[in-house]
């Protein structure tokens, strides 16, 4: 599907423990059965080990070096030190993936302009900050799980999930430029 350009970018935000990873990890597969390239950025708000310990790149990236990359036939993967005083950026980990992608969903940066679903646990509200961040696509009532389980999403709920954003990629205007197309709320759904 991708015509050279920018791909579209997709927030998923909510609550820690929501079920965005869960969510996500259910409708890569049905996008990418459609023939869509996607990717996704995460938000580690409580930063994250990359590589595991005492593999050789993880002992040279210890050593001190500012940067490590590791290549095989089949994957690459960059670790680069970054200064803590610097703020985590949507364009700069966007500026990080391949070229032709579709769409890059992106968990959390839920303070981010982009547009996004929302995931709301059972018994609660949308967060302010959720909705009037970034125009919203739909909200997602997230299924009732047993405390520690993840939430289980039906089949049906992530496909028409993923019908809705194939429609919504549908209906954007592709250009170079990287900005993210406006979404009327009027798109506004919940599941």
């Amino acid at each position: 599907m991708n015509r050279g350009t920018e791909p579209r970018t997709i927030g998923f935000v909510g609550n820690s423990n929501s079920g965005k990873t869960t969510l996500l990890e259910e409708l890569i597969p049905v996008l990418a059965a459609r023939g869509l390239a996607v990717a996704t950025v995460k938000y580690a708000s409580h930063g994250f080990e990359a590589d595991c310990p005492g593999k050789d790149s993880h002992r040279l990236y210890t050593s001190g070096a500012q940067a490590v990359a590791v290549i095989s036939d089949s994957q690459i993967a960059t670790f680069e030190r970054r200064d803590a005083q610097h703020s985590a950026s949507l364009e700069e980990a966007l500026a990080t993936l391949p070229d032709g992608l579709d769409l890059v969903l992106v968990e959390g940066f839920a303070w981010e302009p982009i547009p996004r679903l929302i995931l709301v646990p059972p018994d609660s509200m949308t967060r302010r900050e959720h909705r009037e961040s970034g125009p919203v696509l739909r909200v997602i009532r997230v299924p009732e799980s047993a405390p520690g389980e993840k939430p289980v999403f039906s089949a049906d709920i992530v496909h028409s999930i993923a019908t809705e954003i194939i429609a919504w990629l549908q209906r954007q205007p592709f250009s170079d430029r990287k900005e993210h197309a406006p979404v009327s709320l009027s798109q506004f759904r919940c599941a």
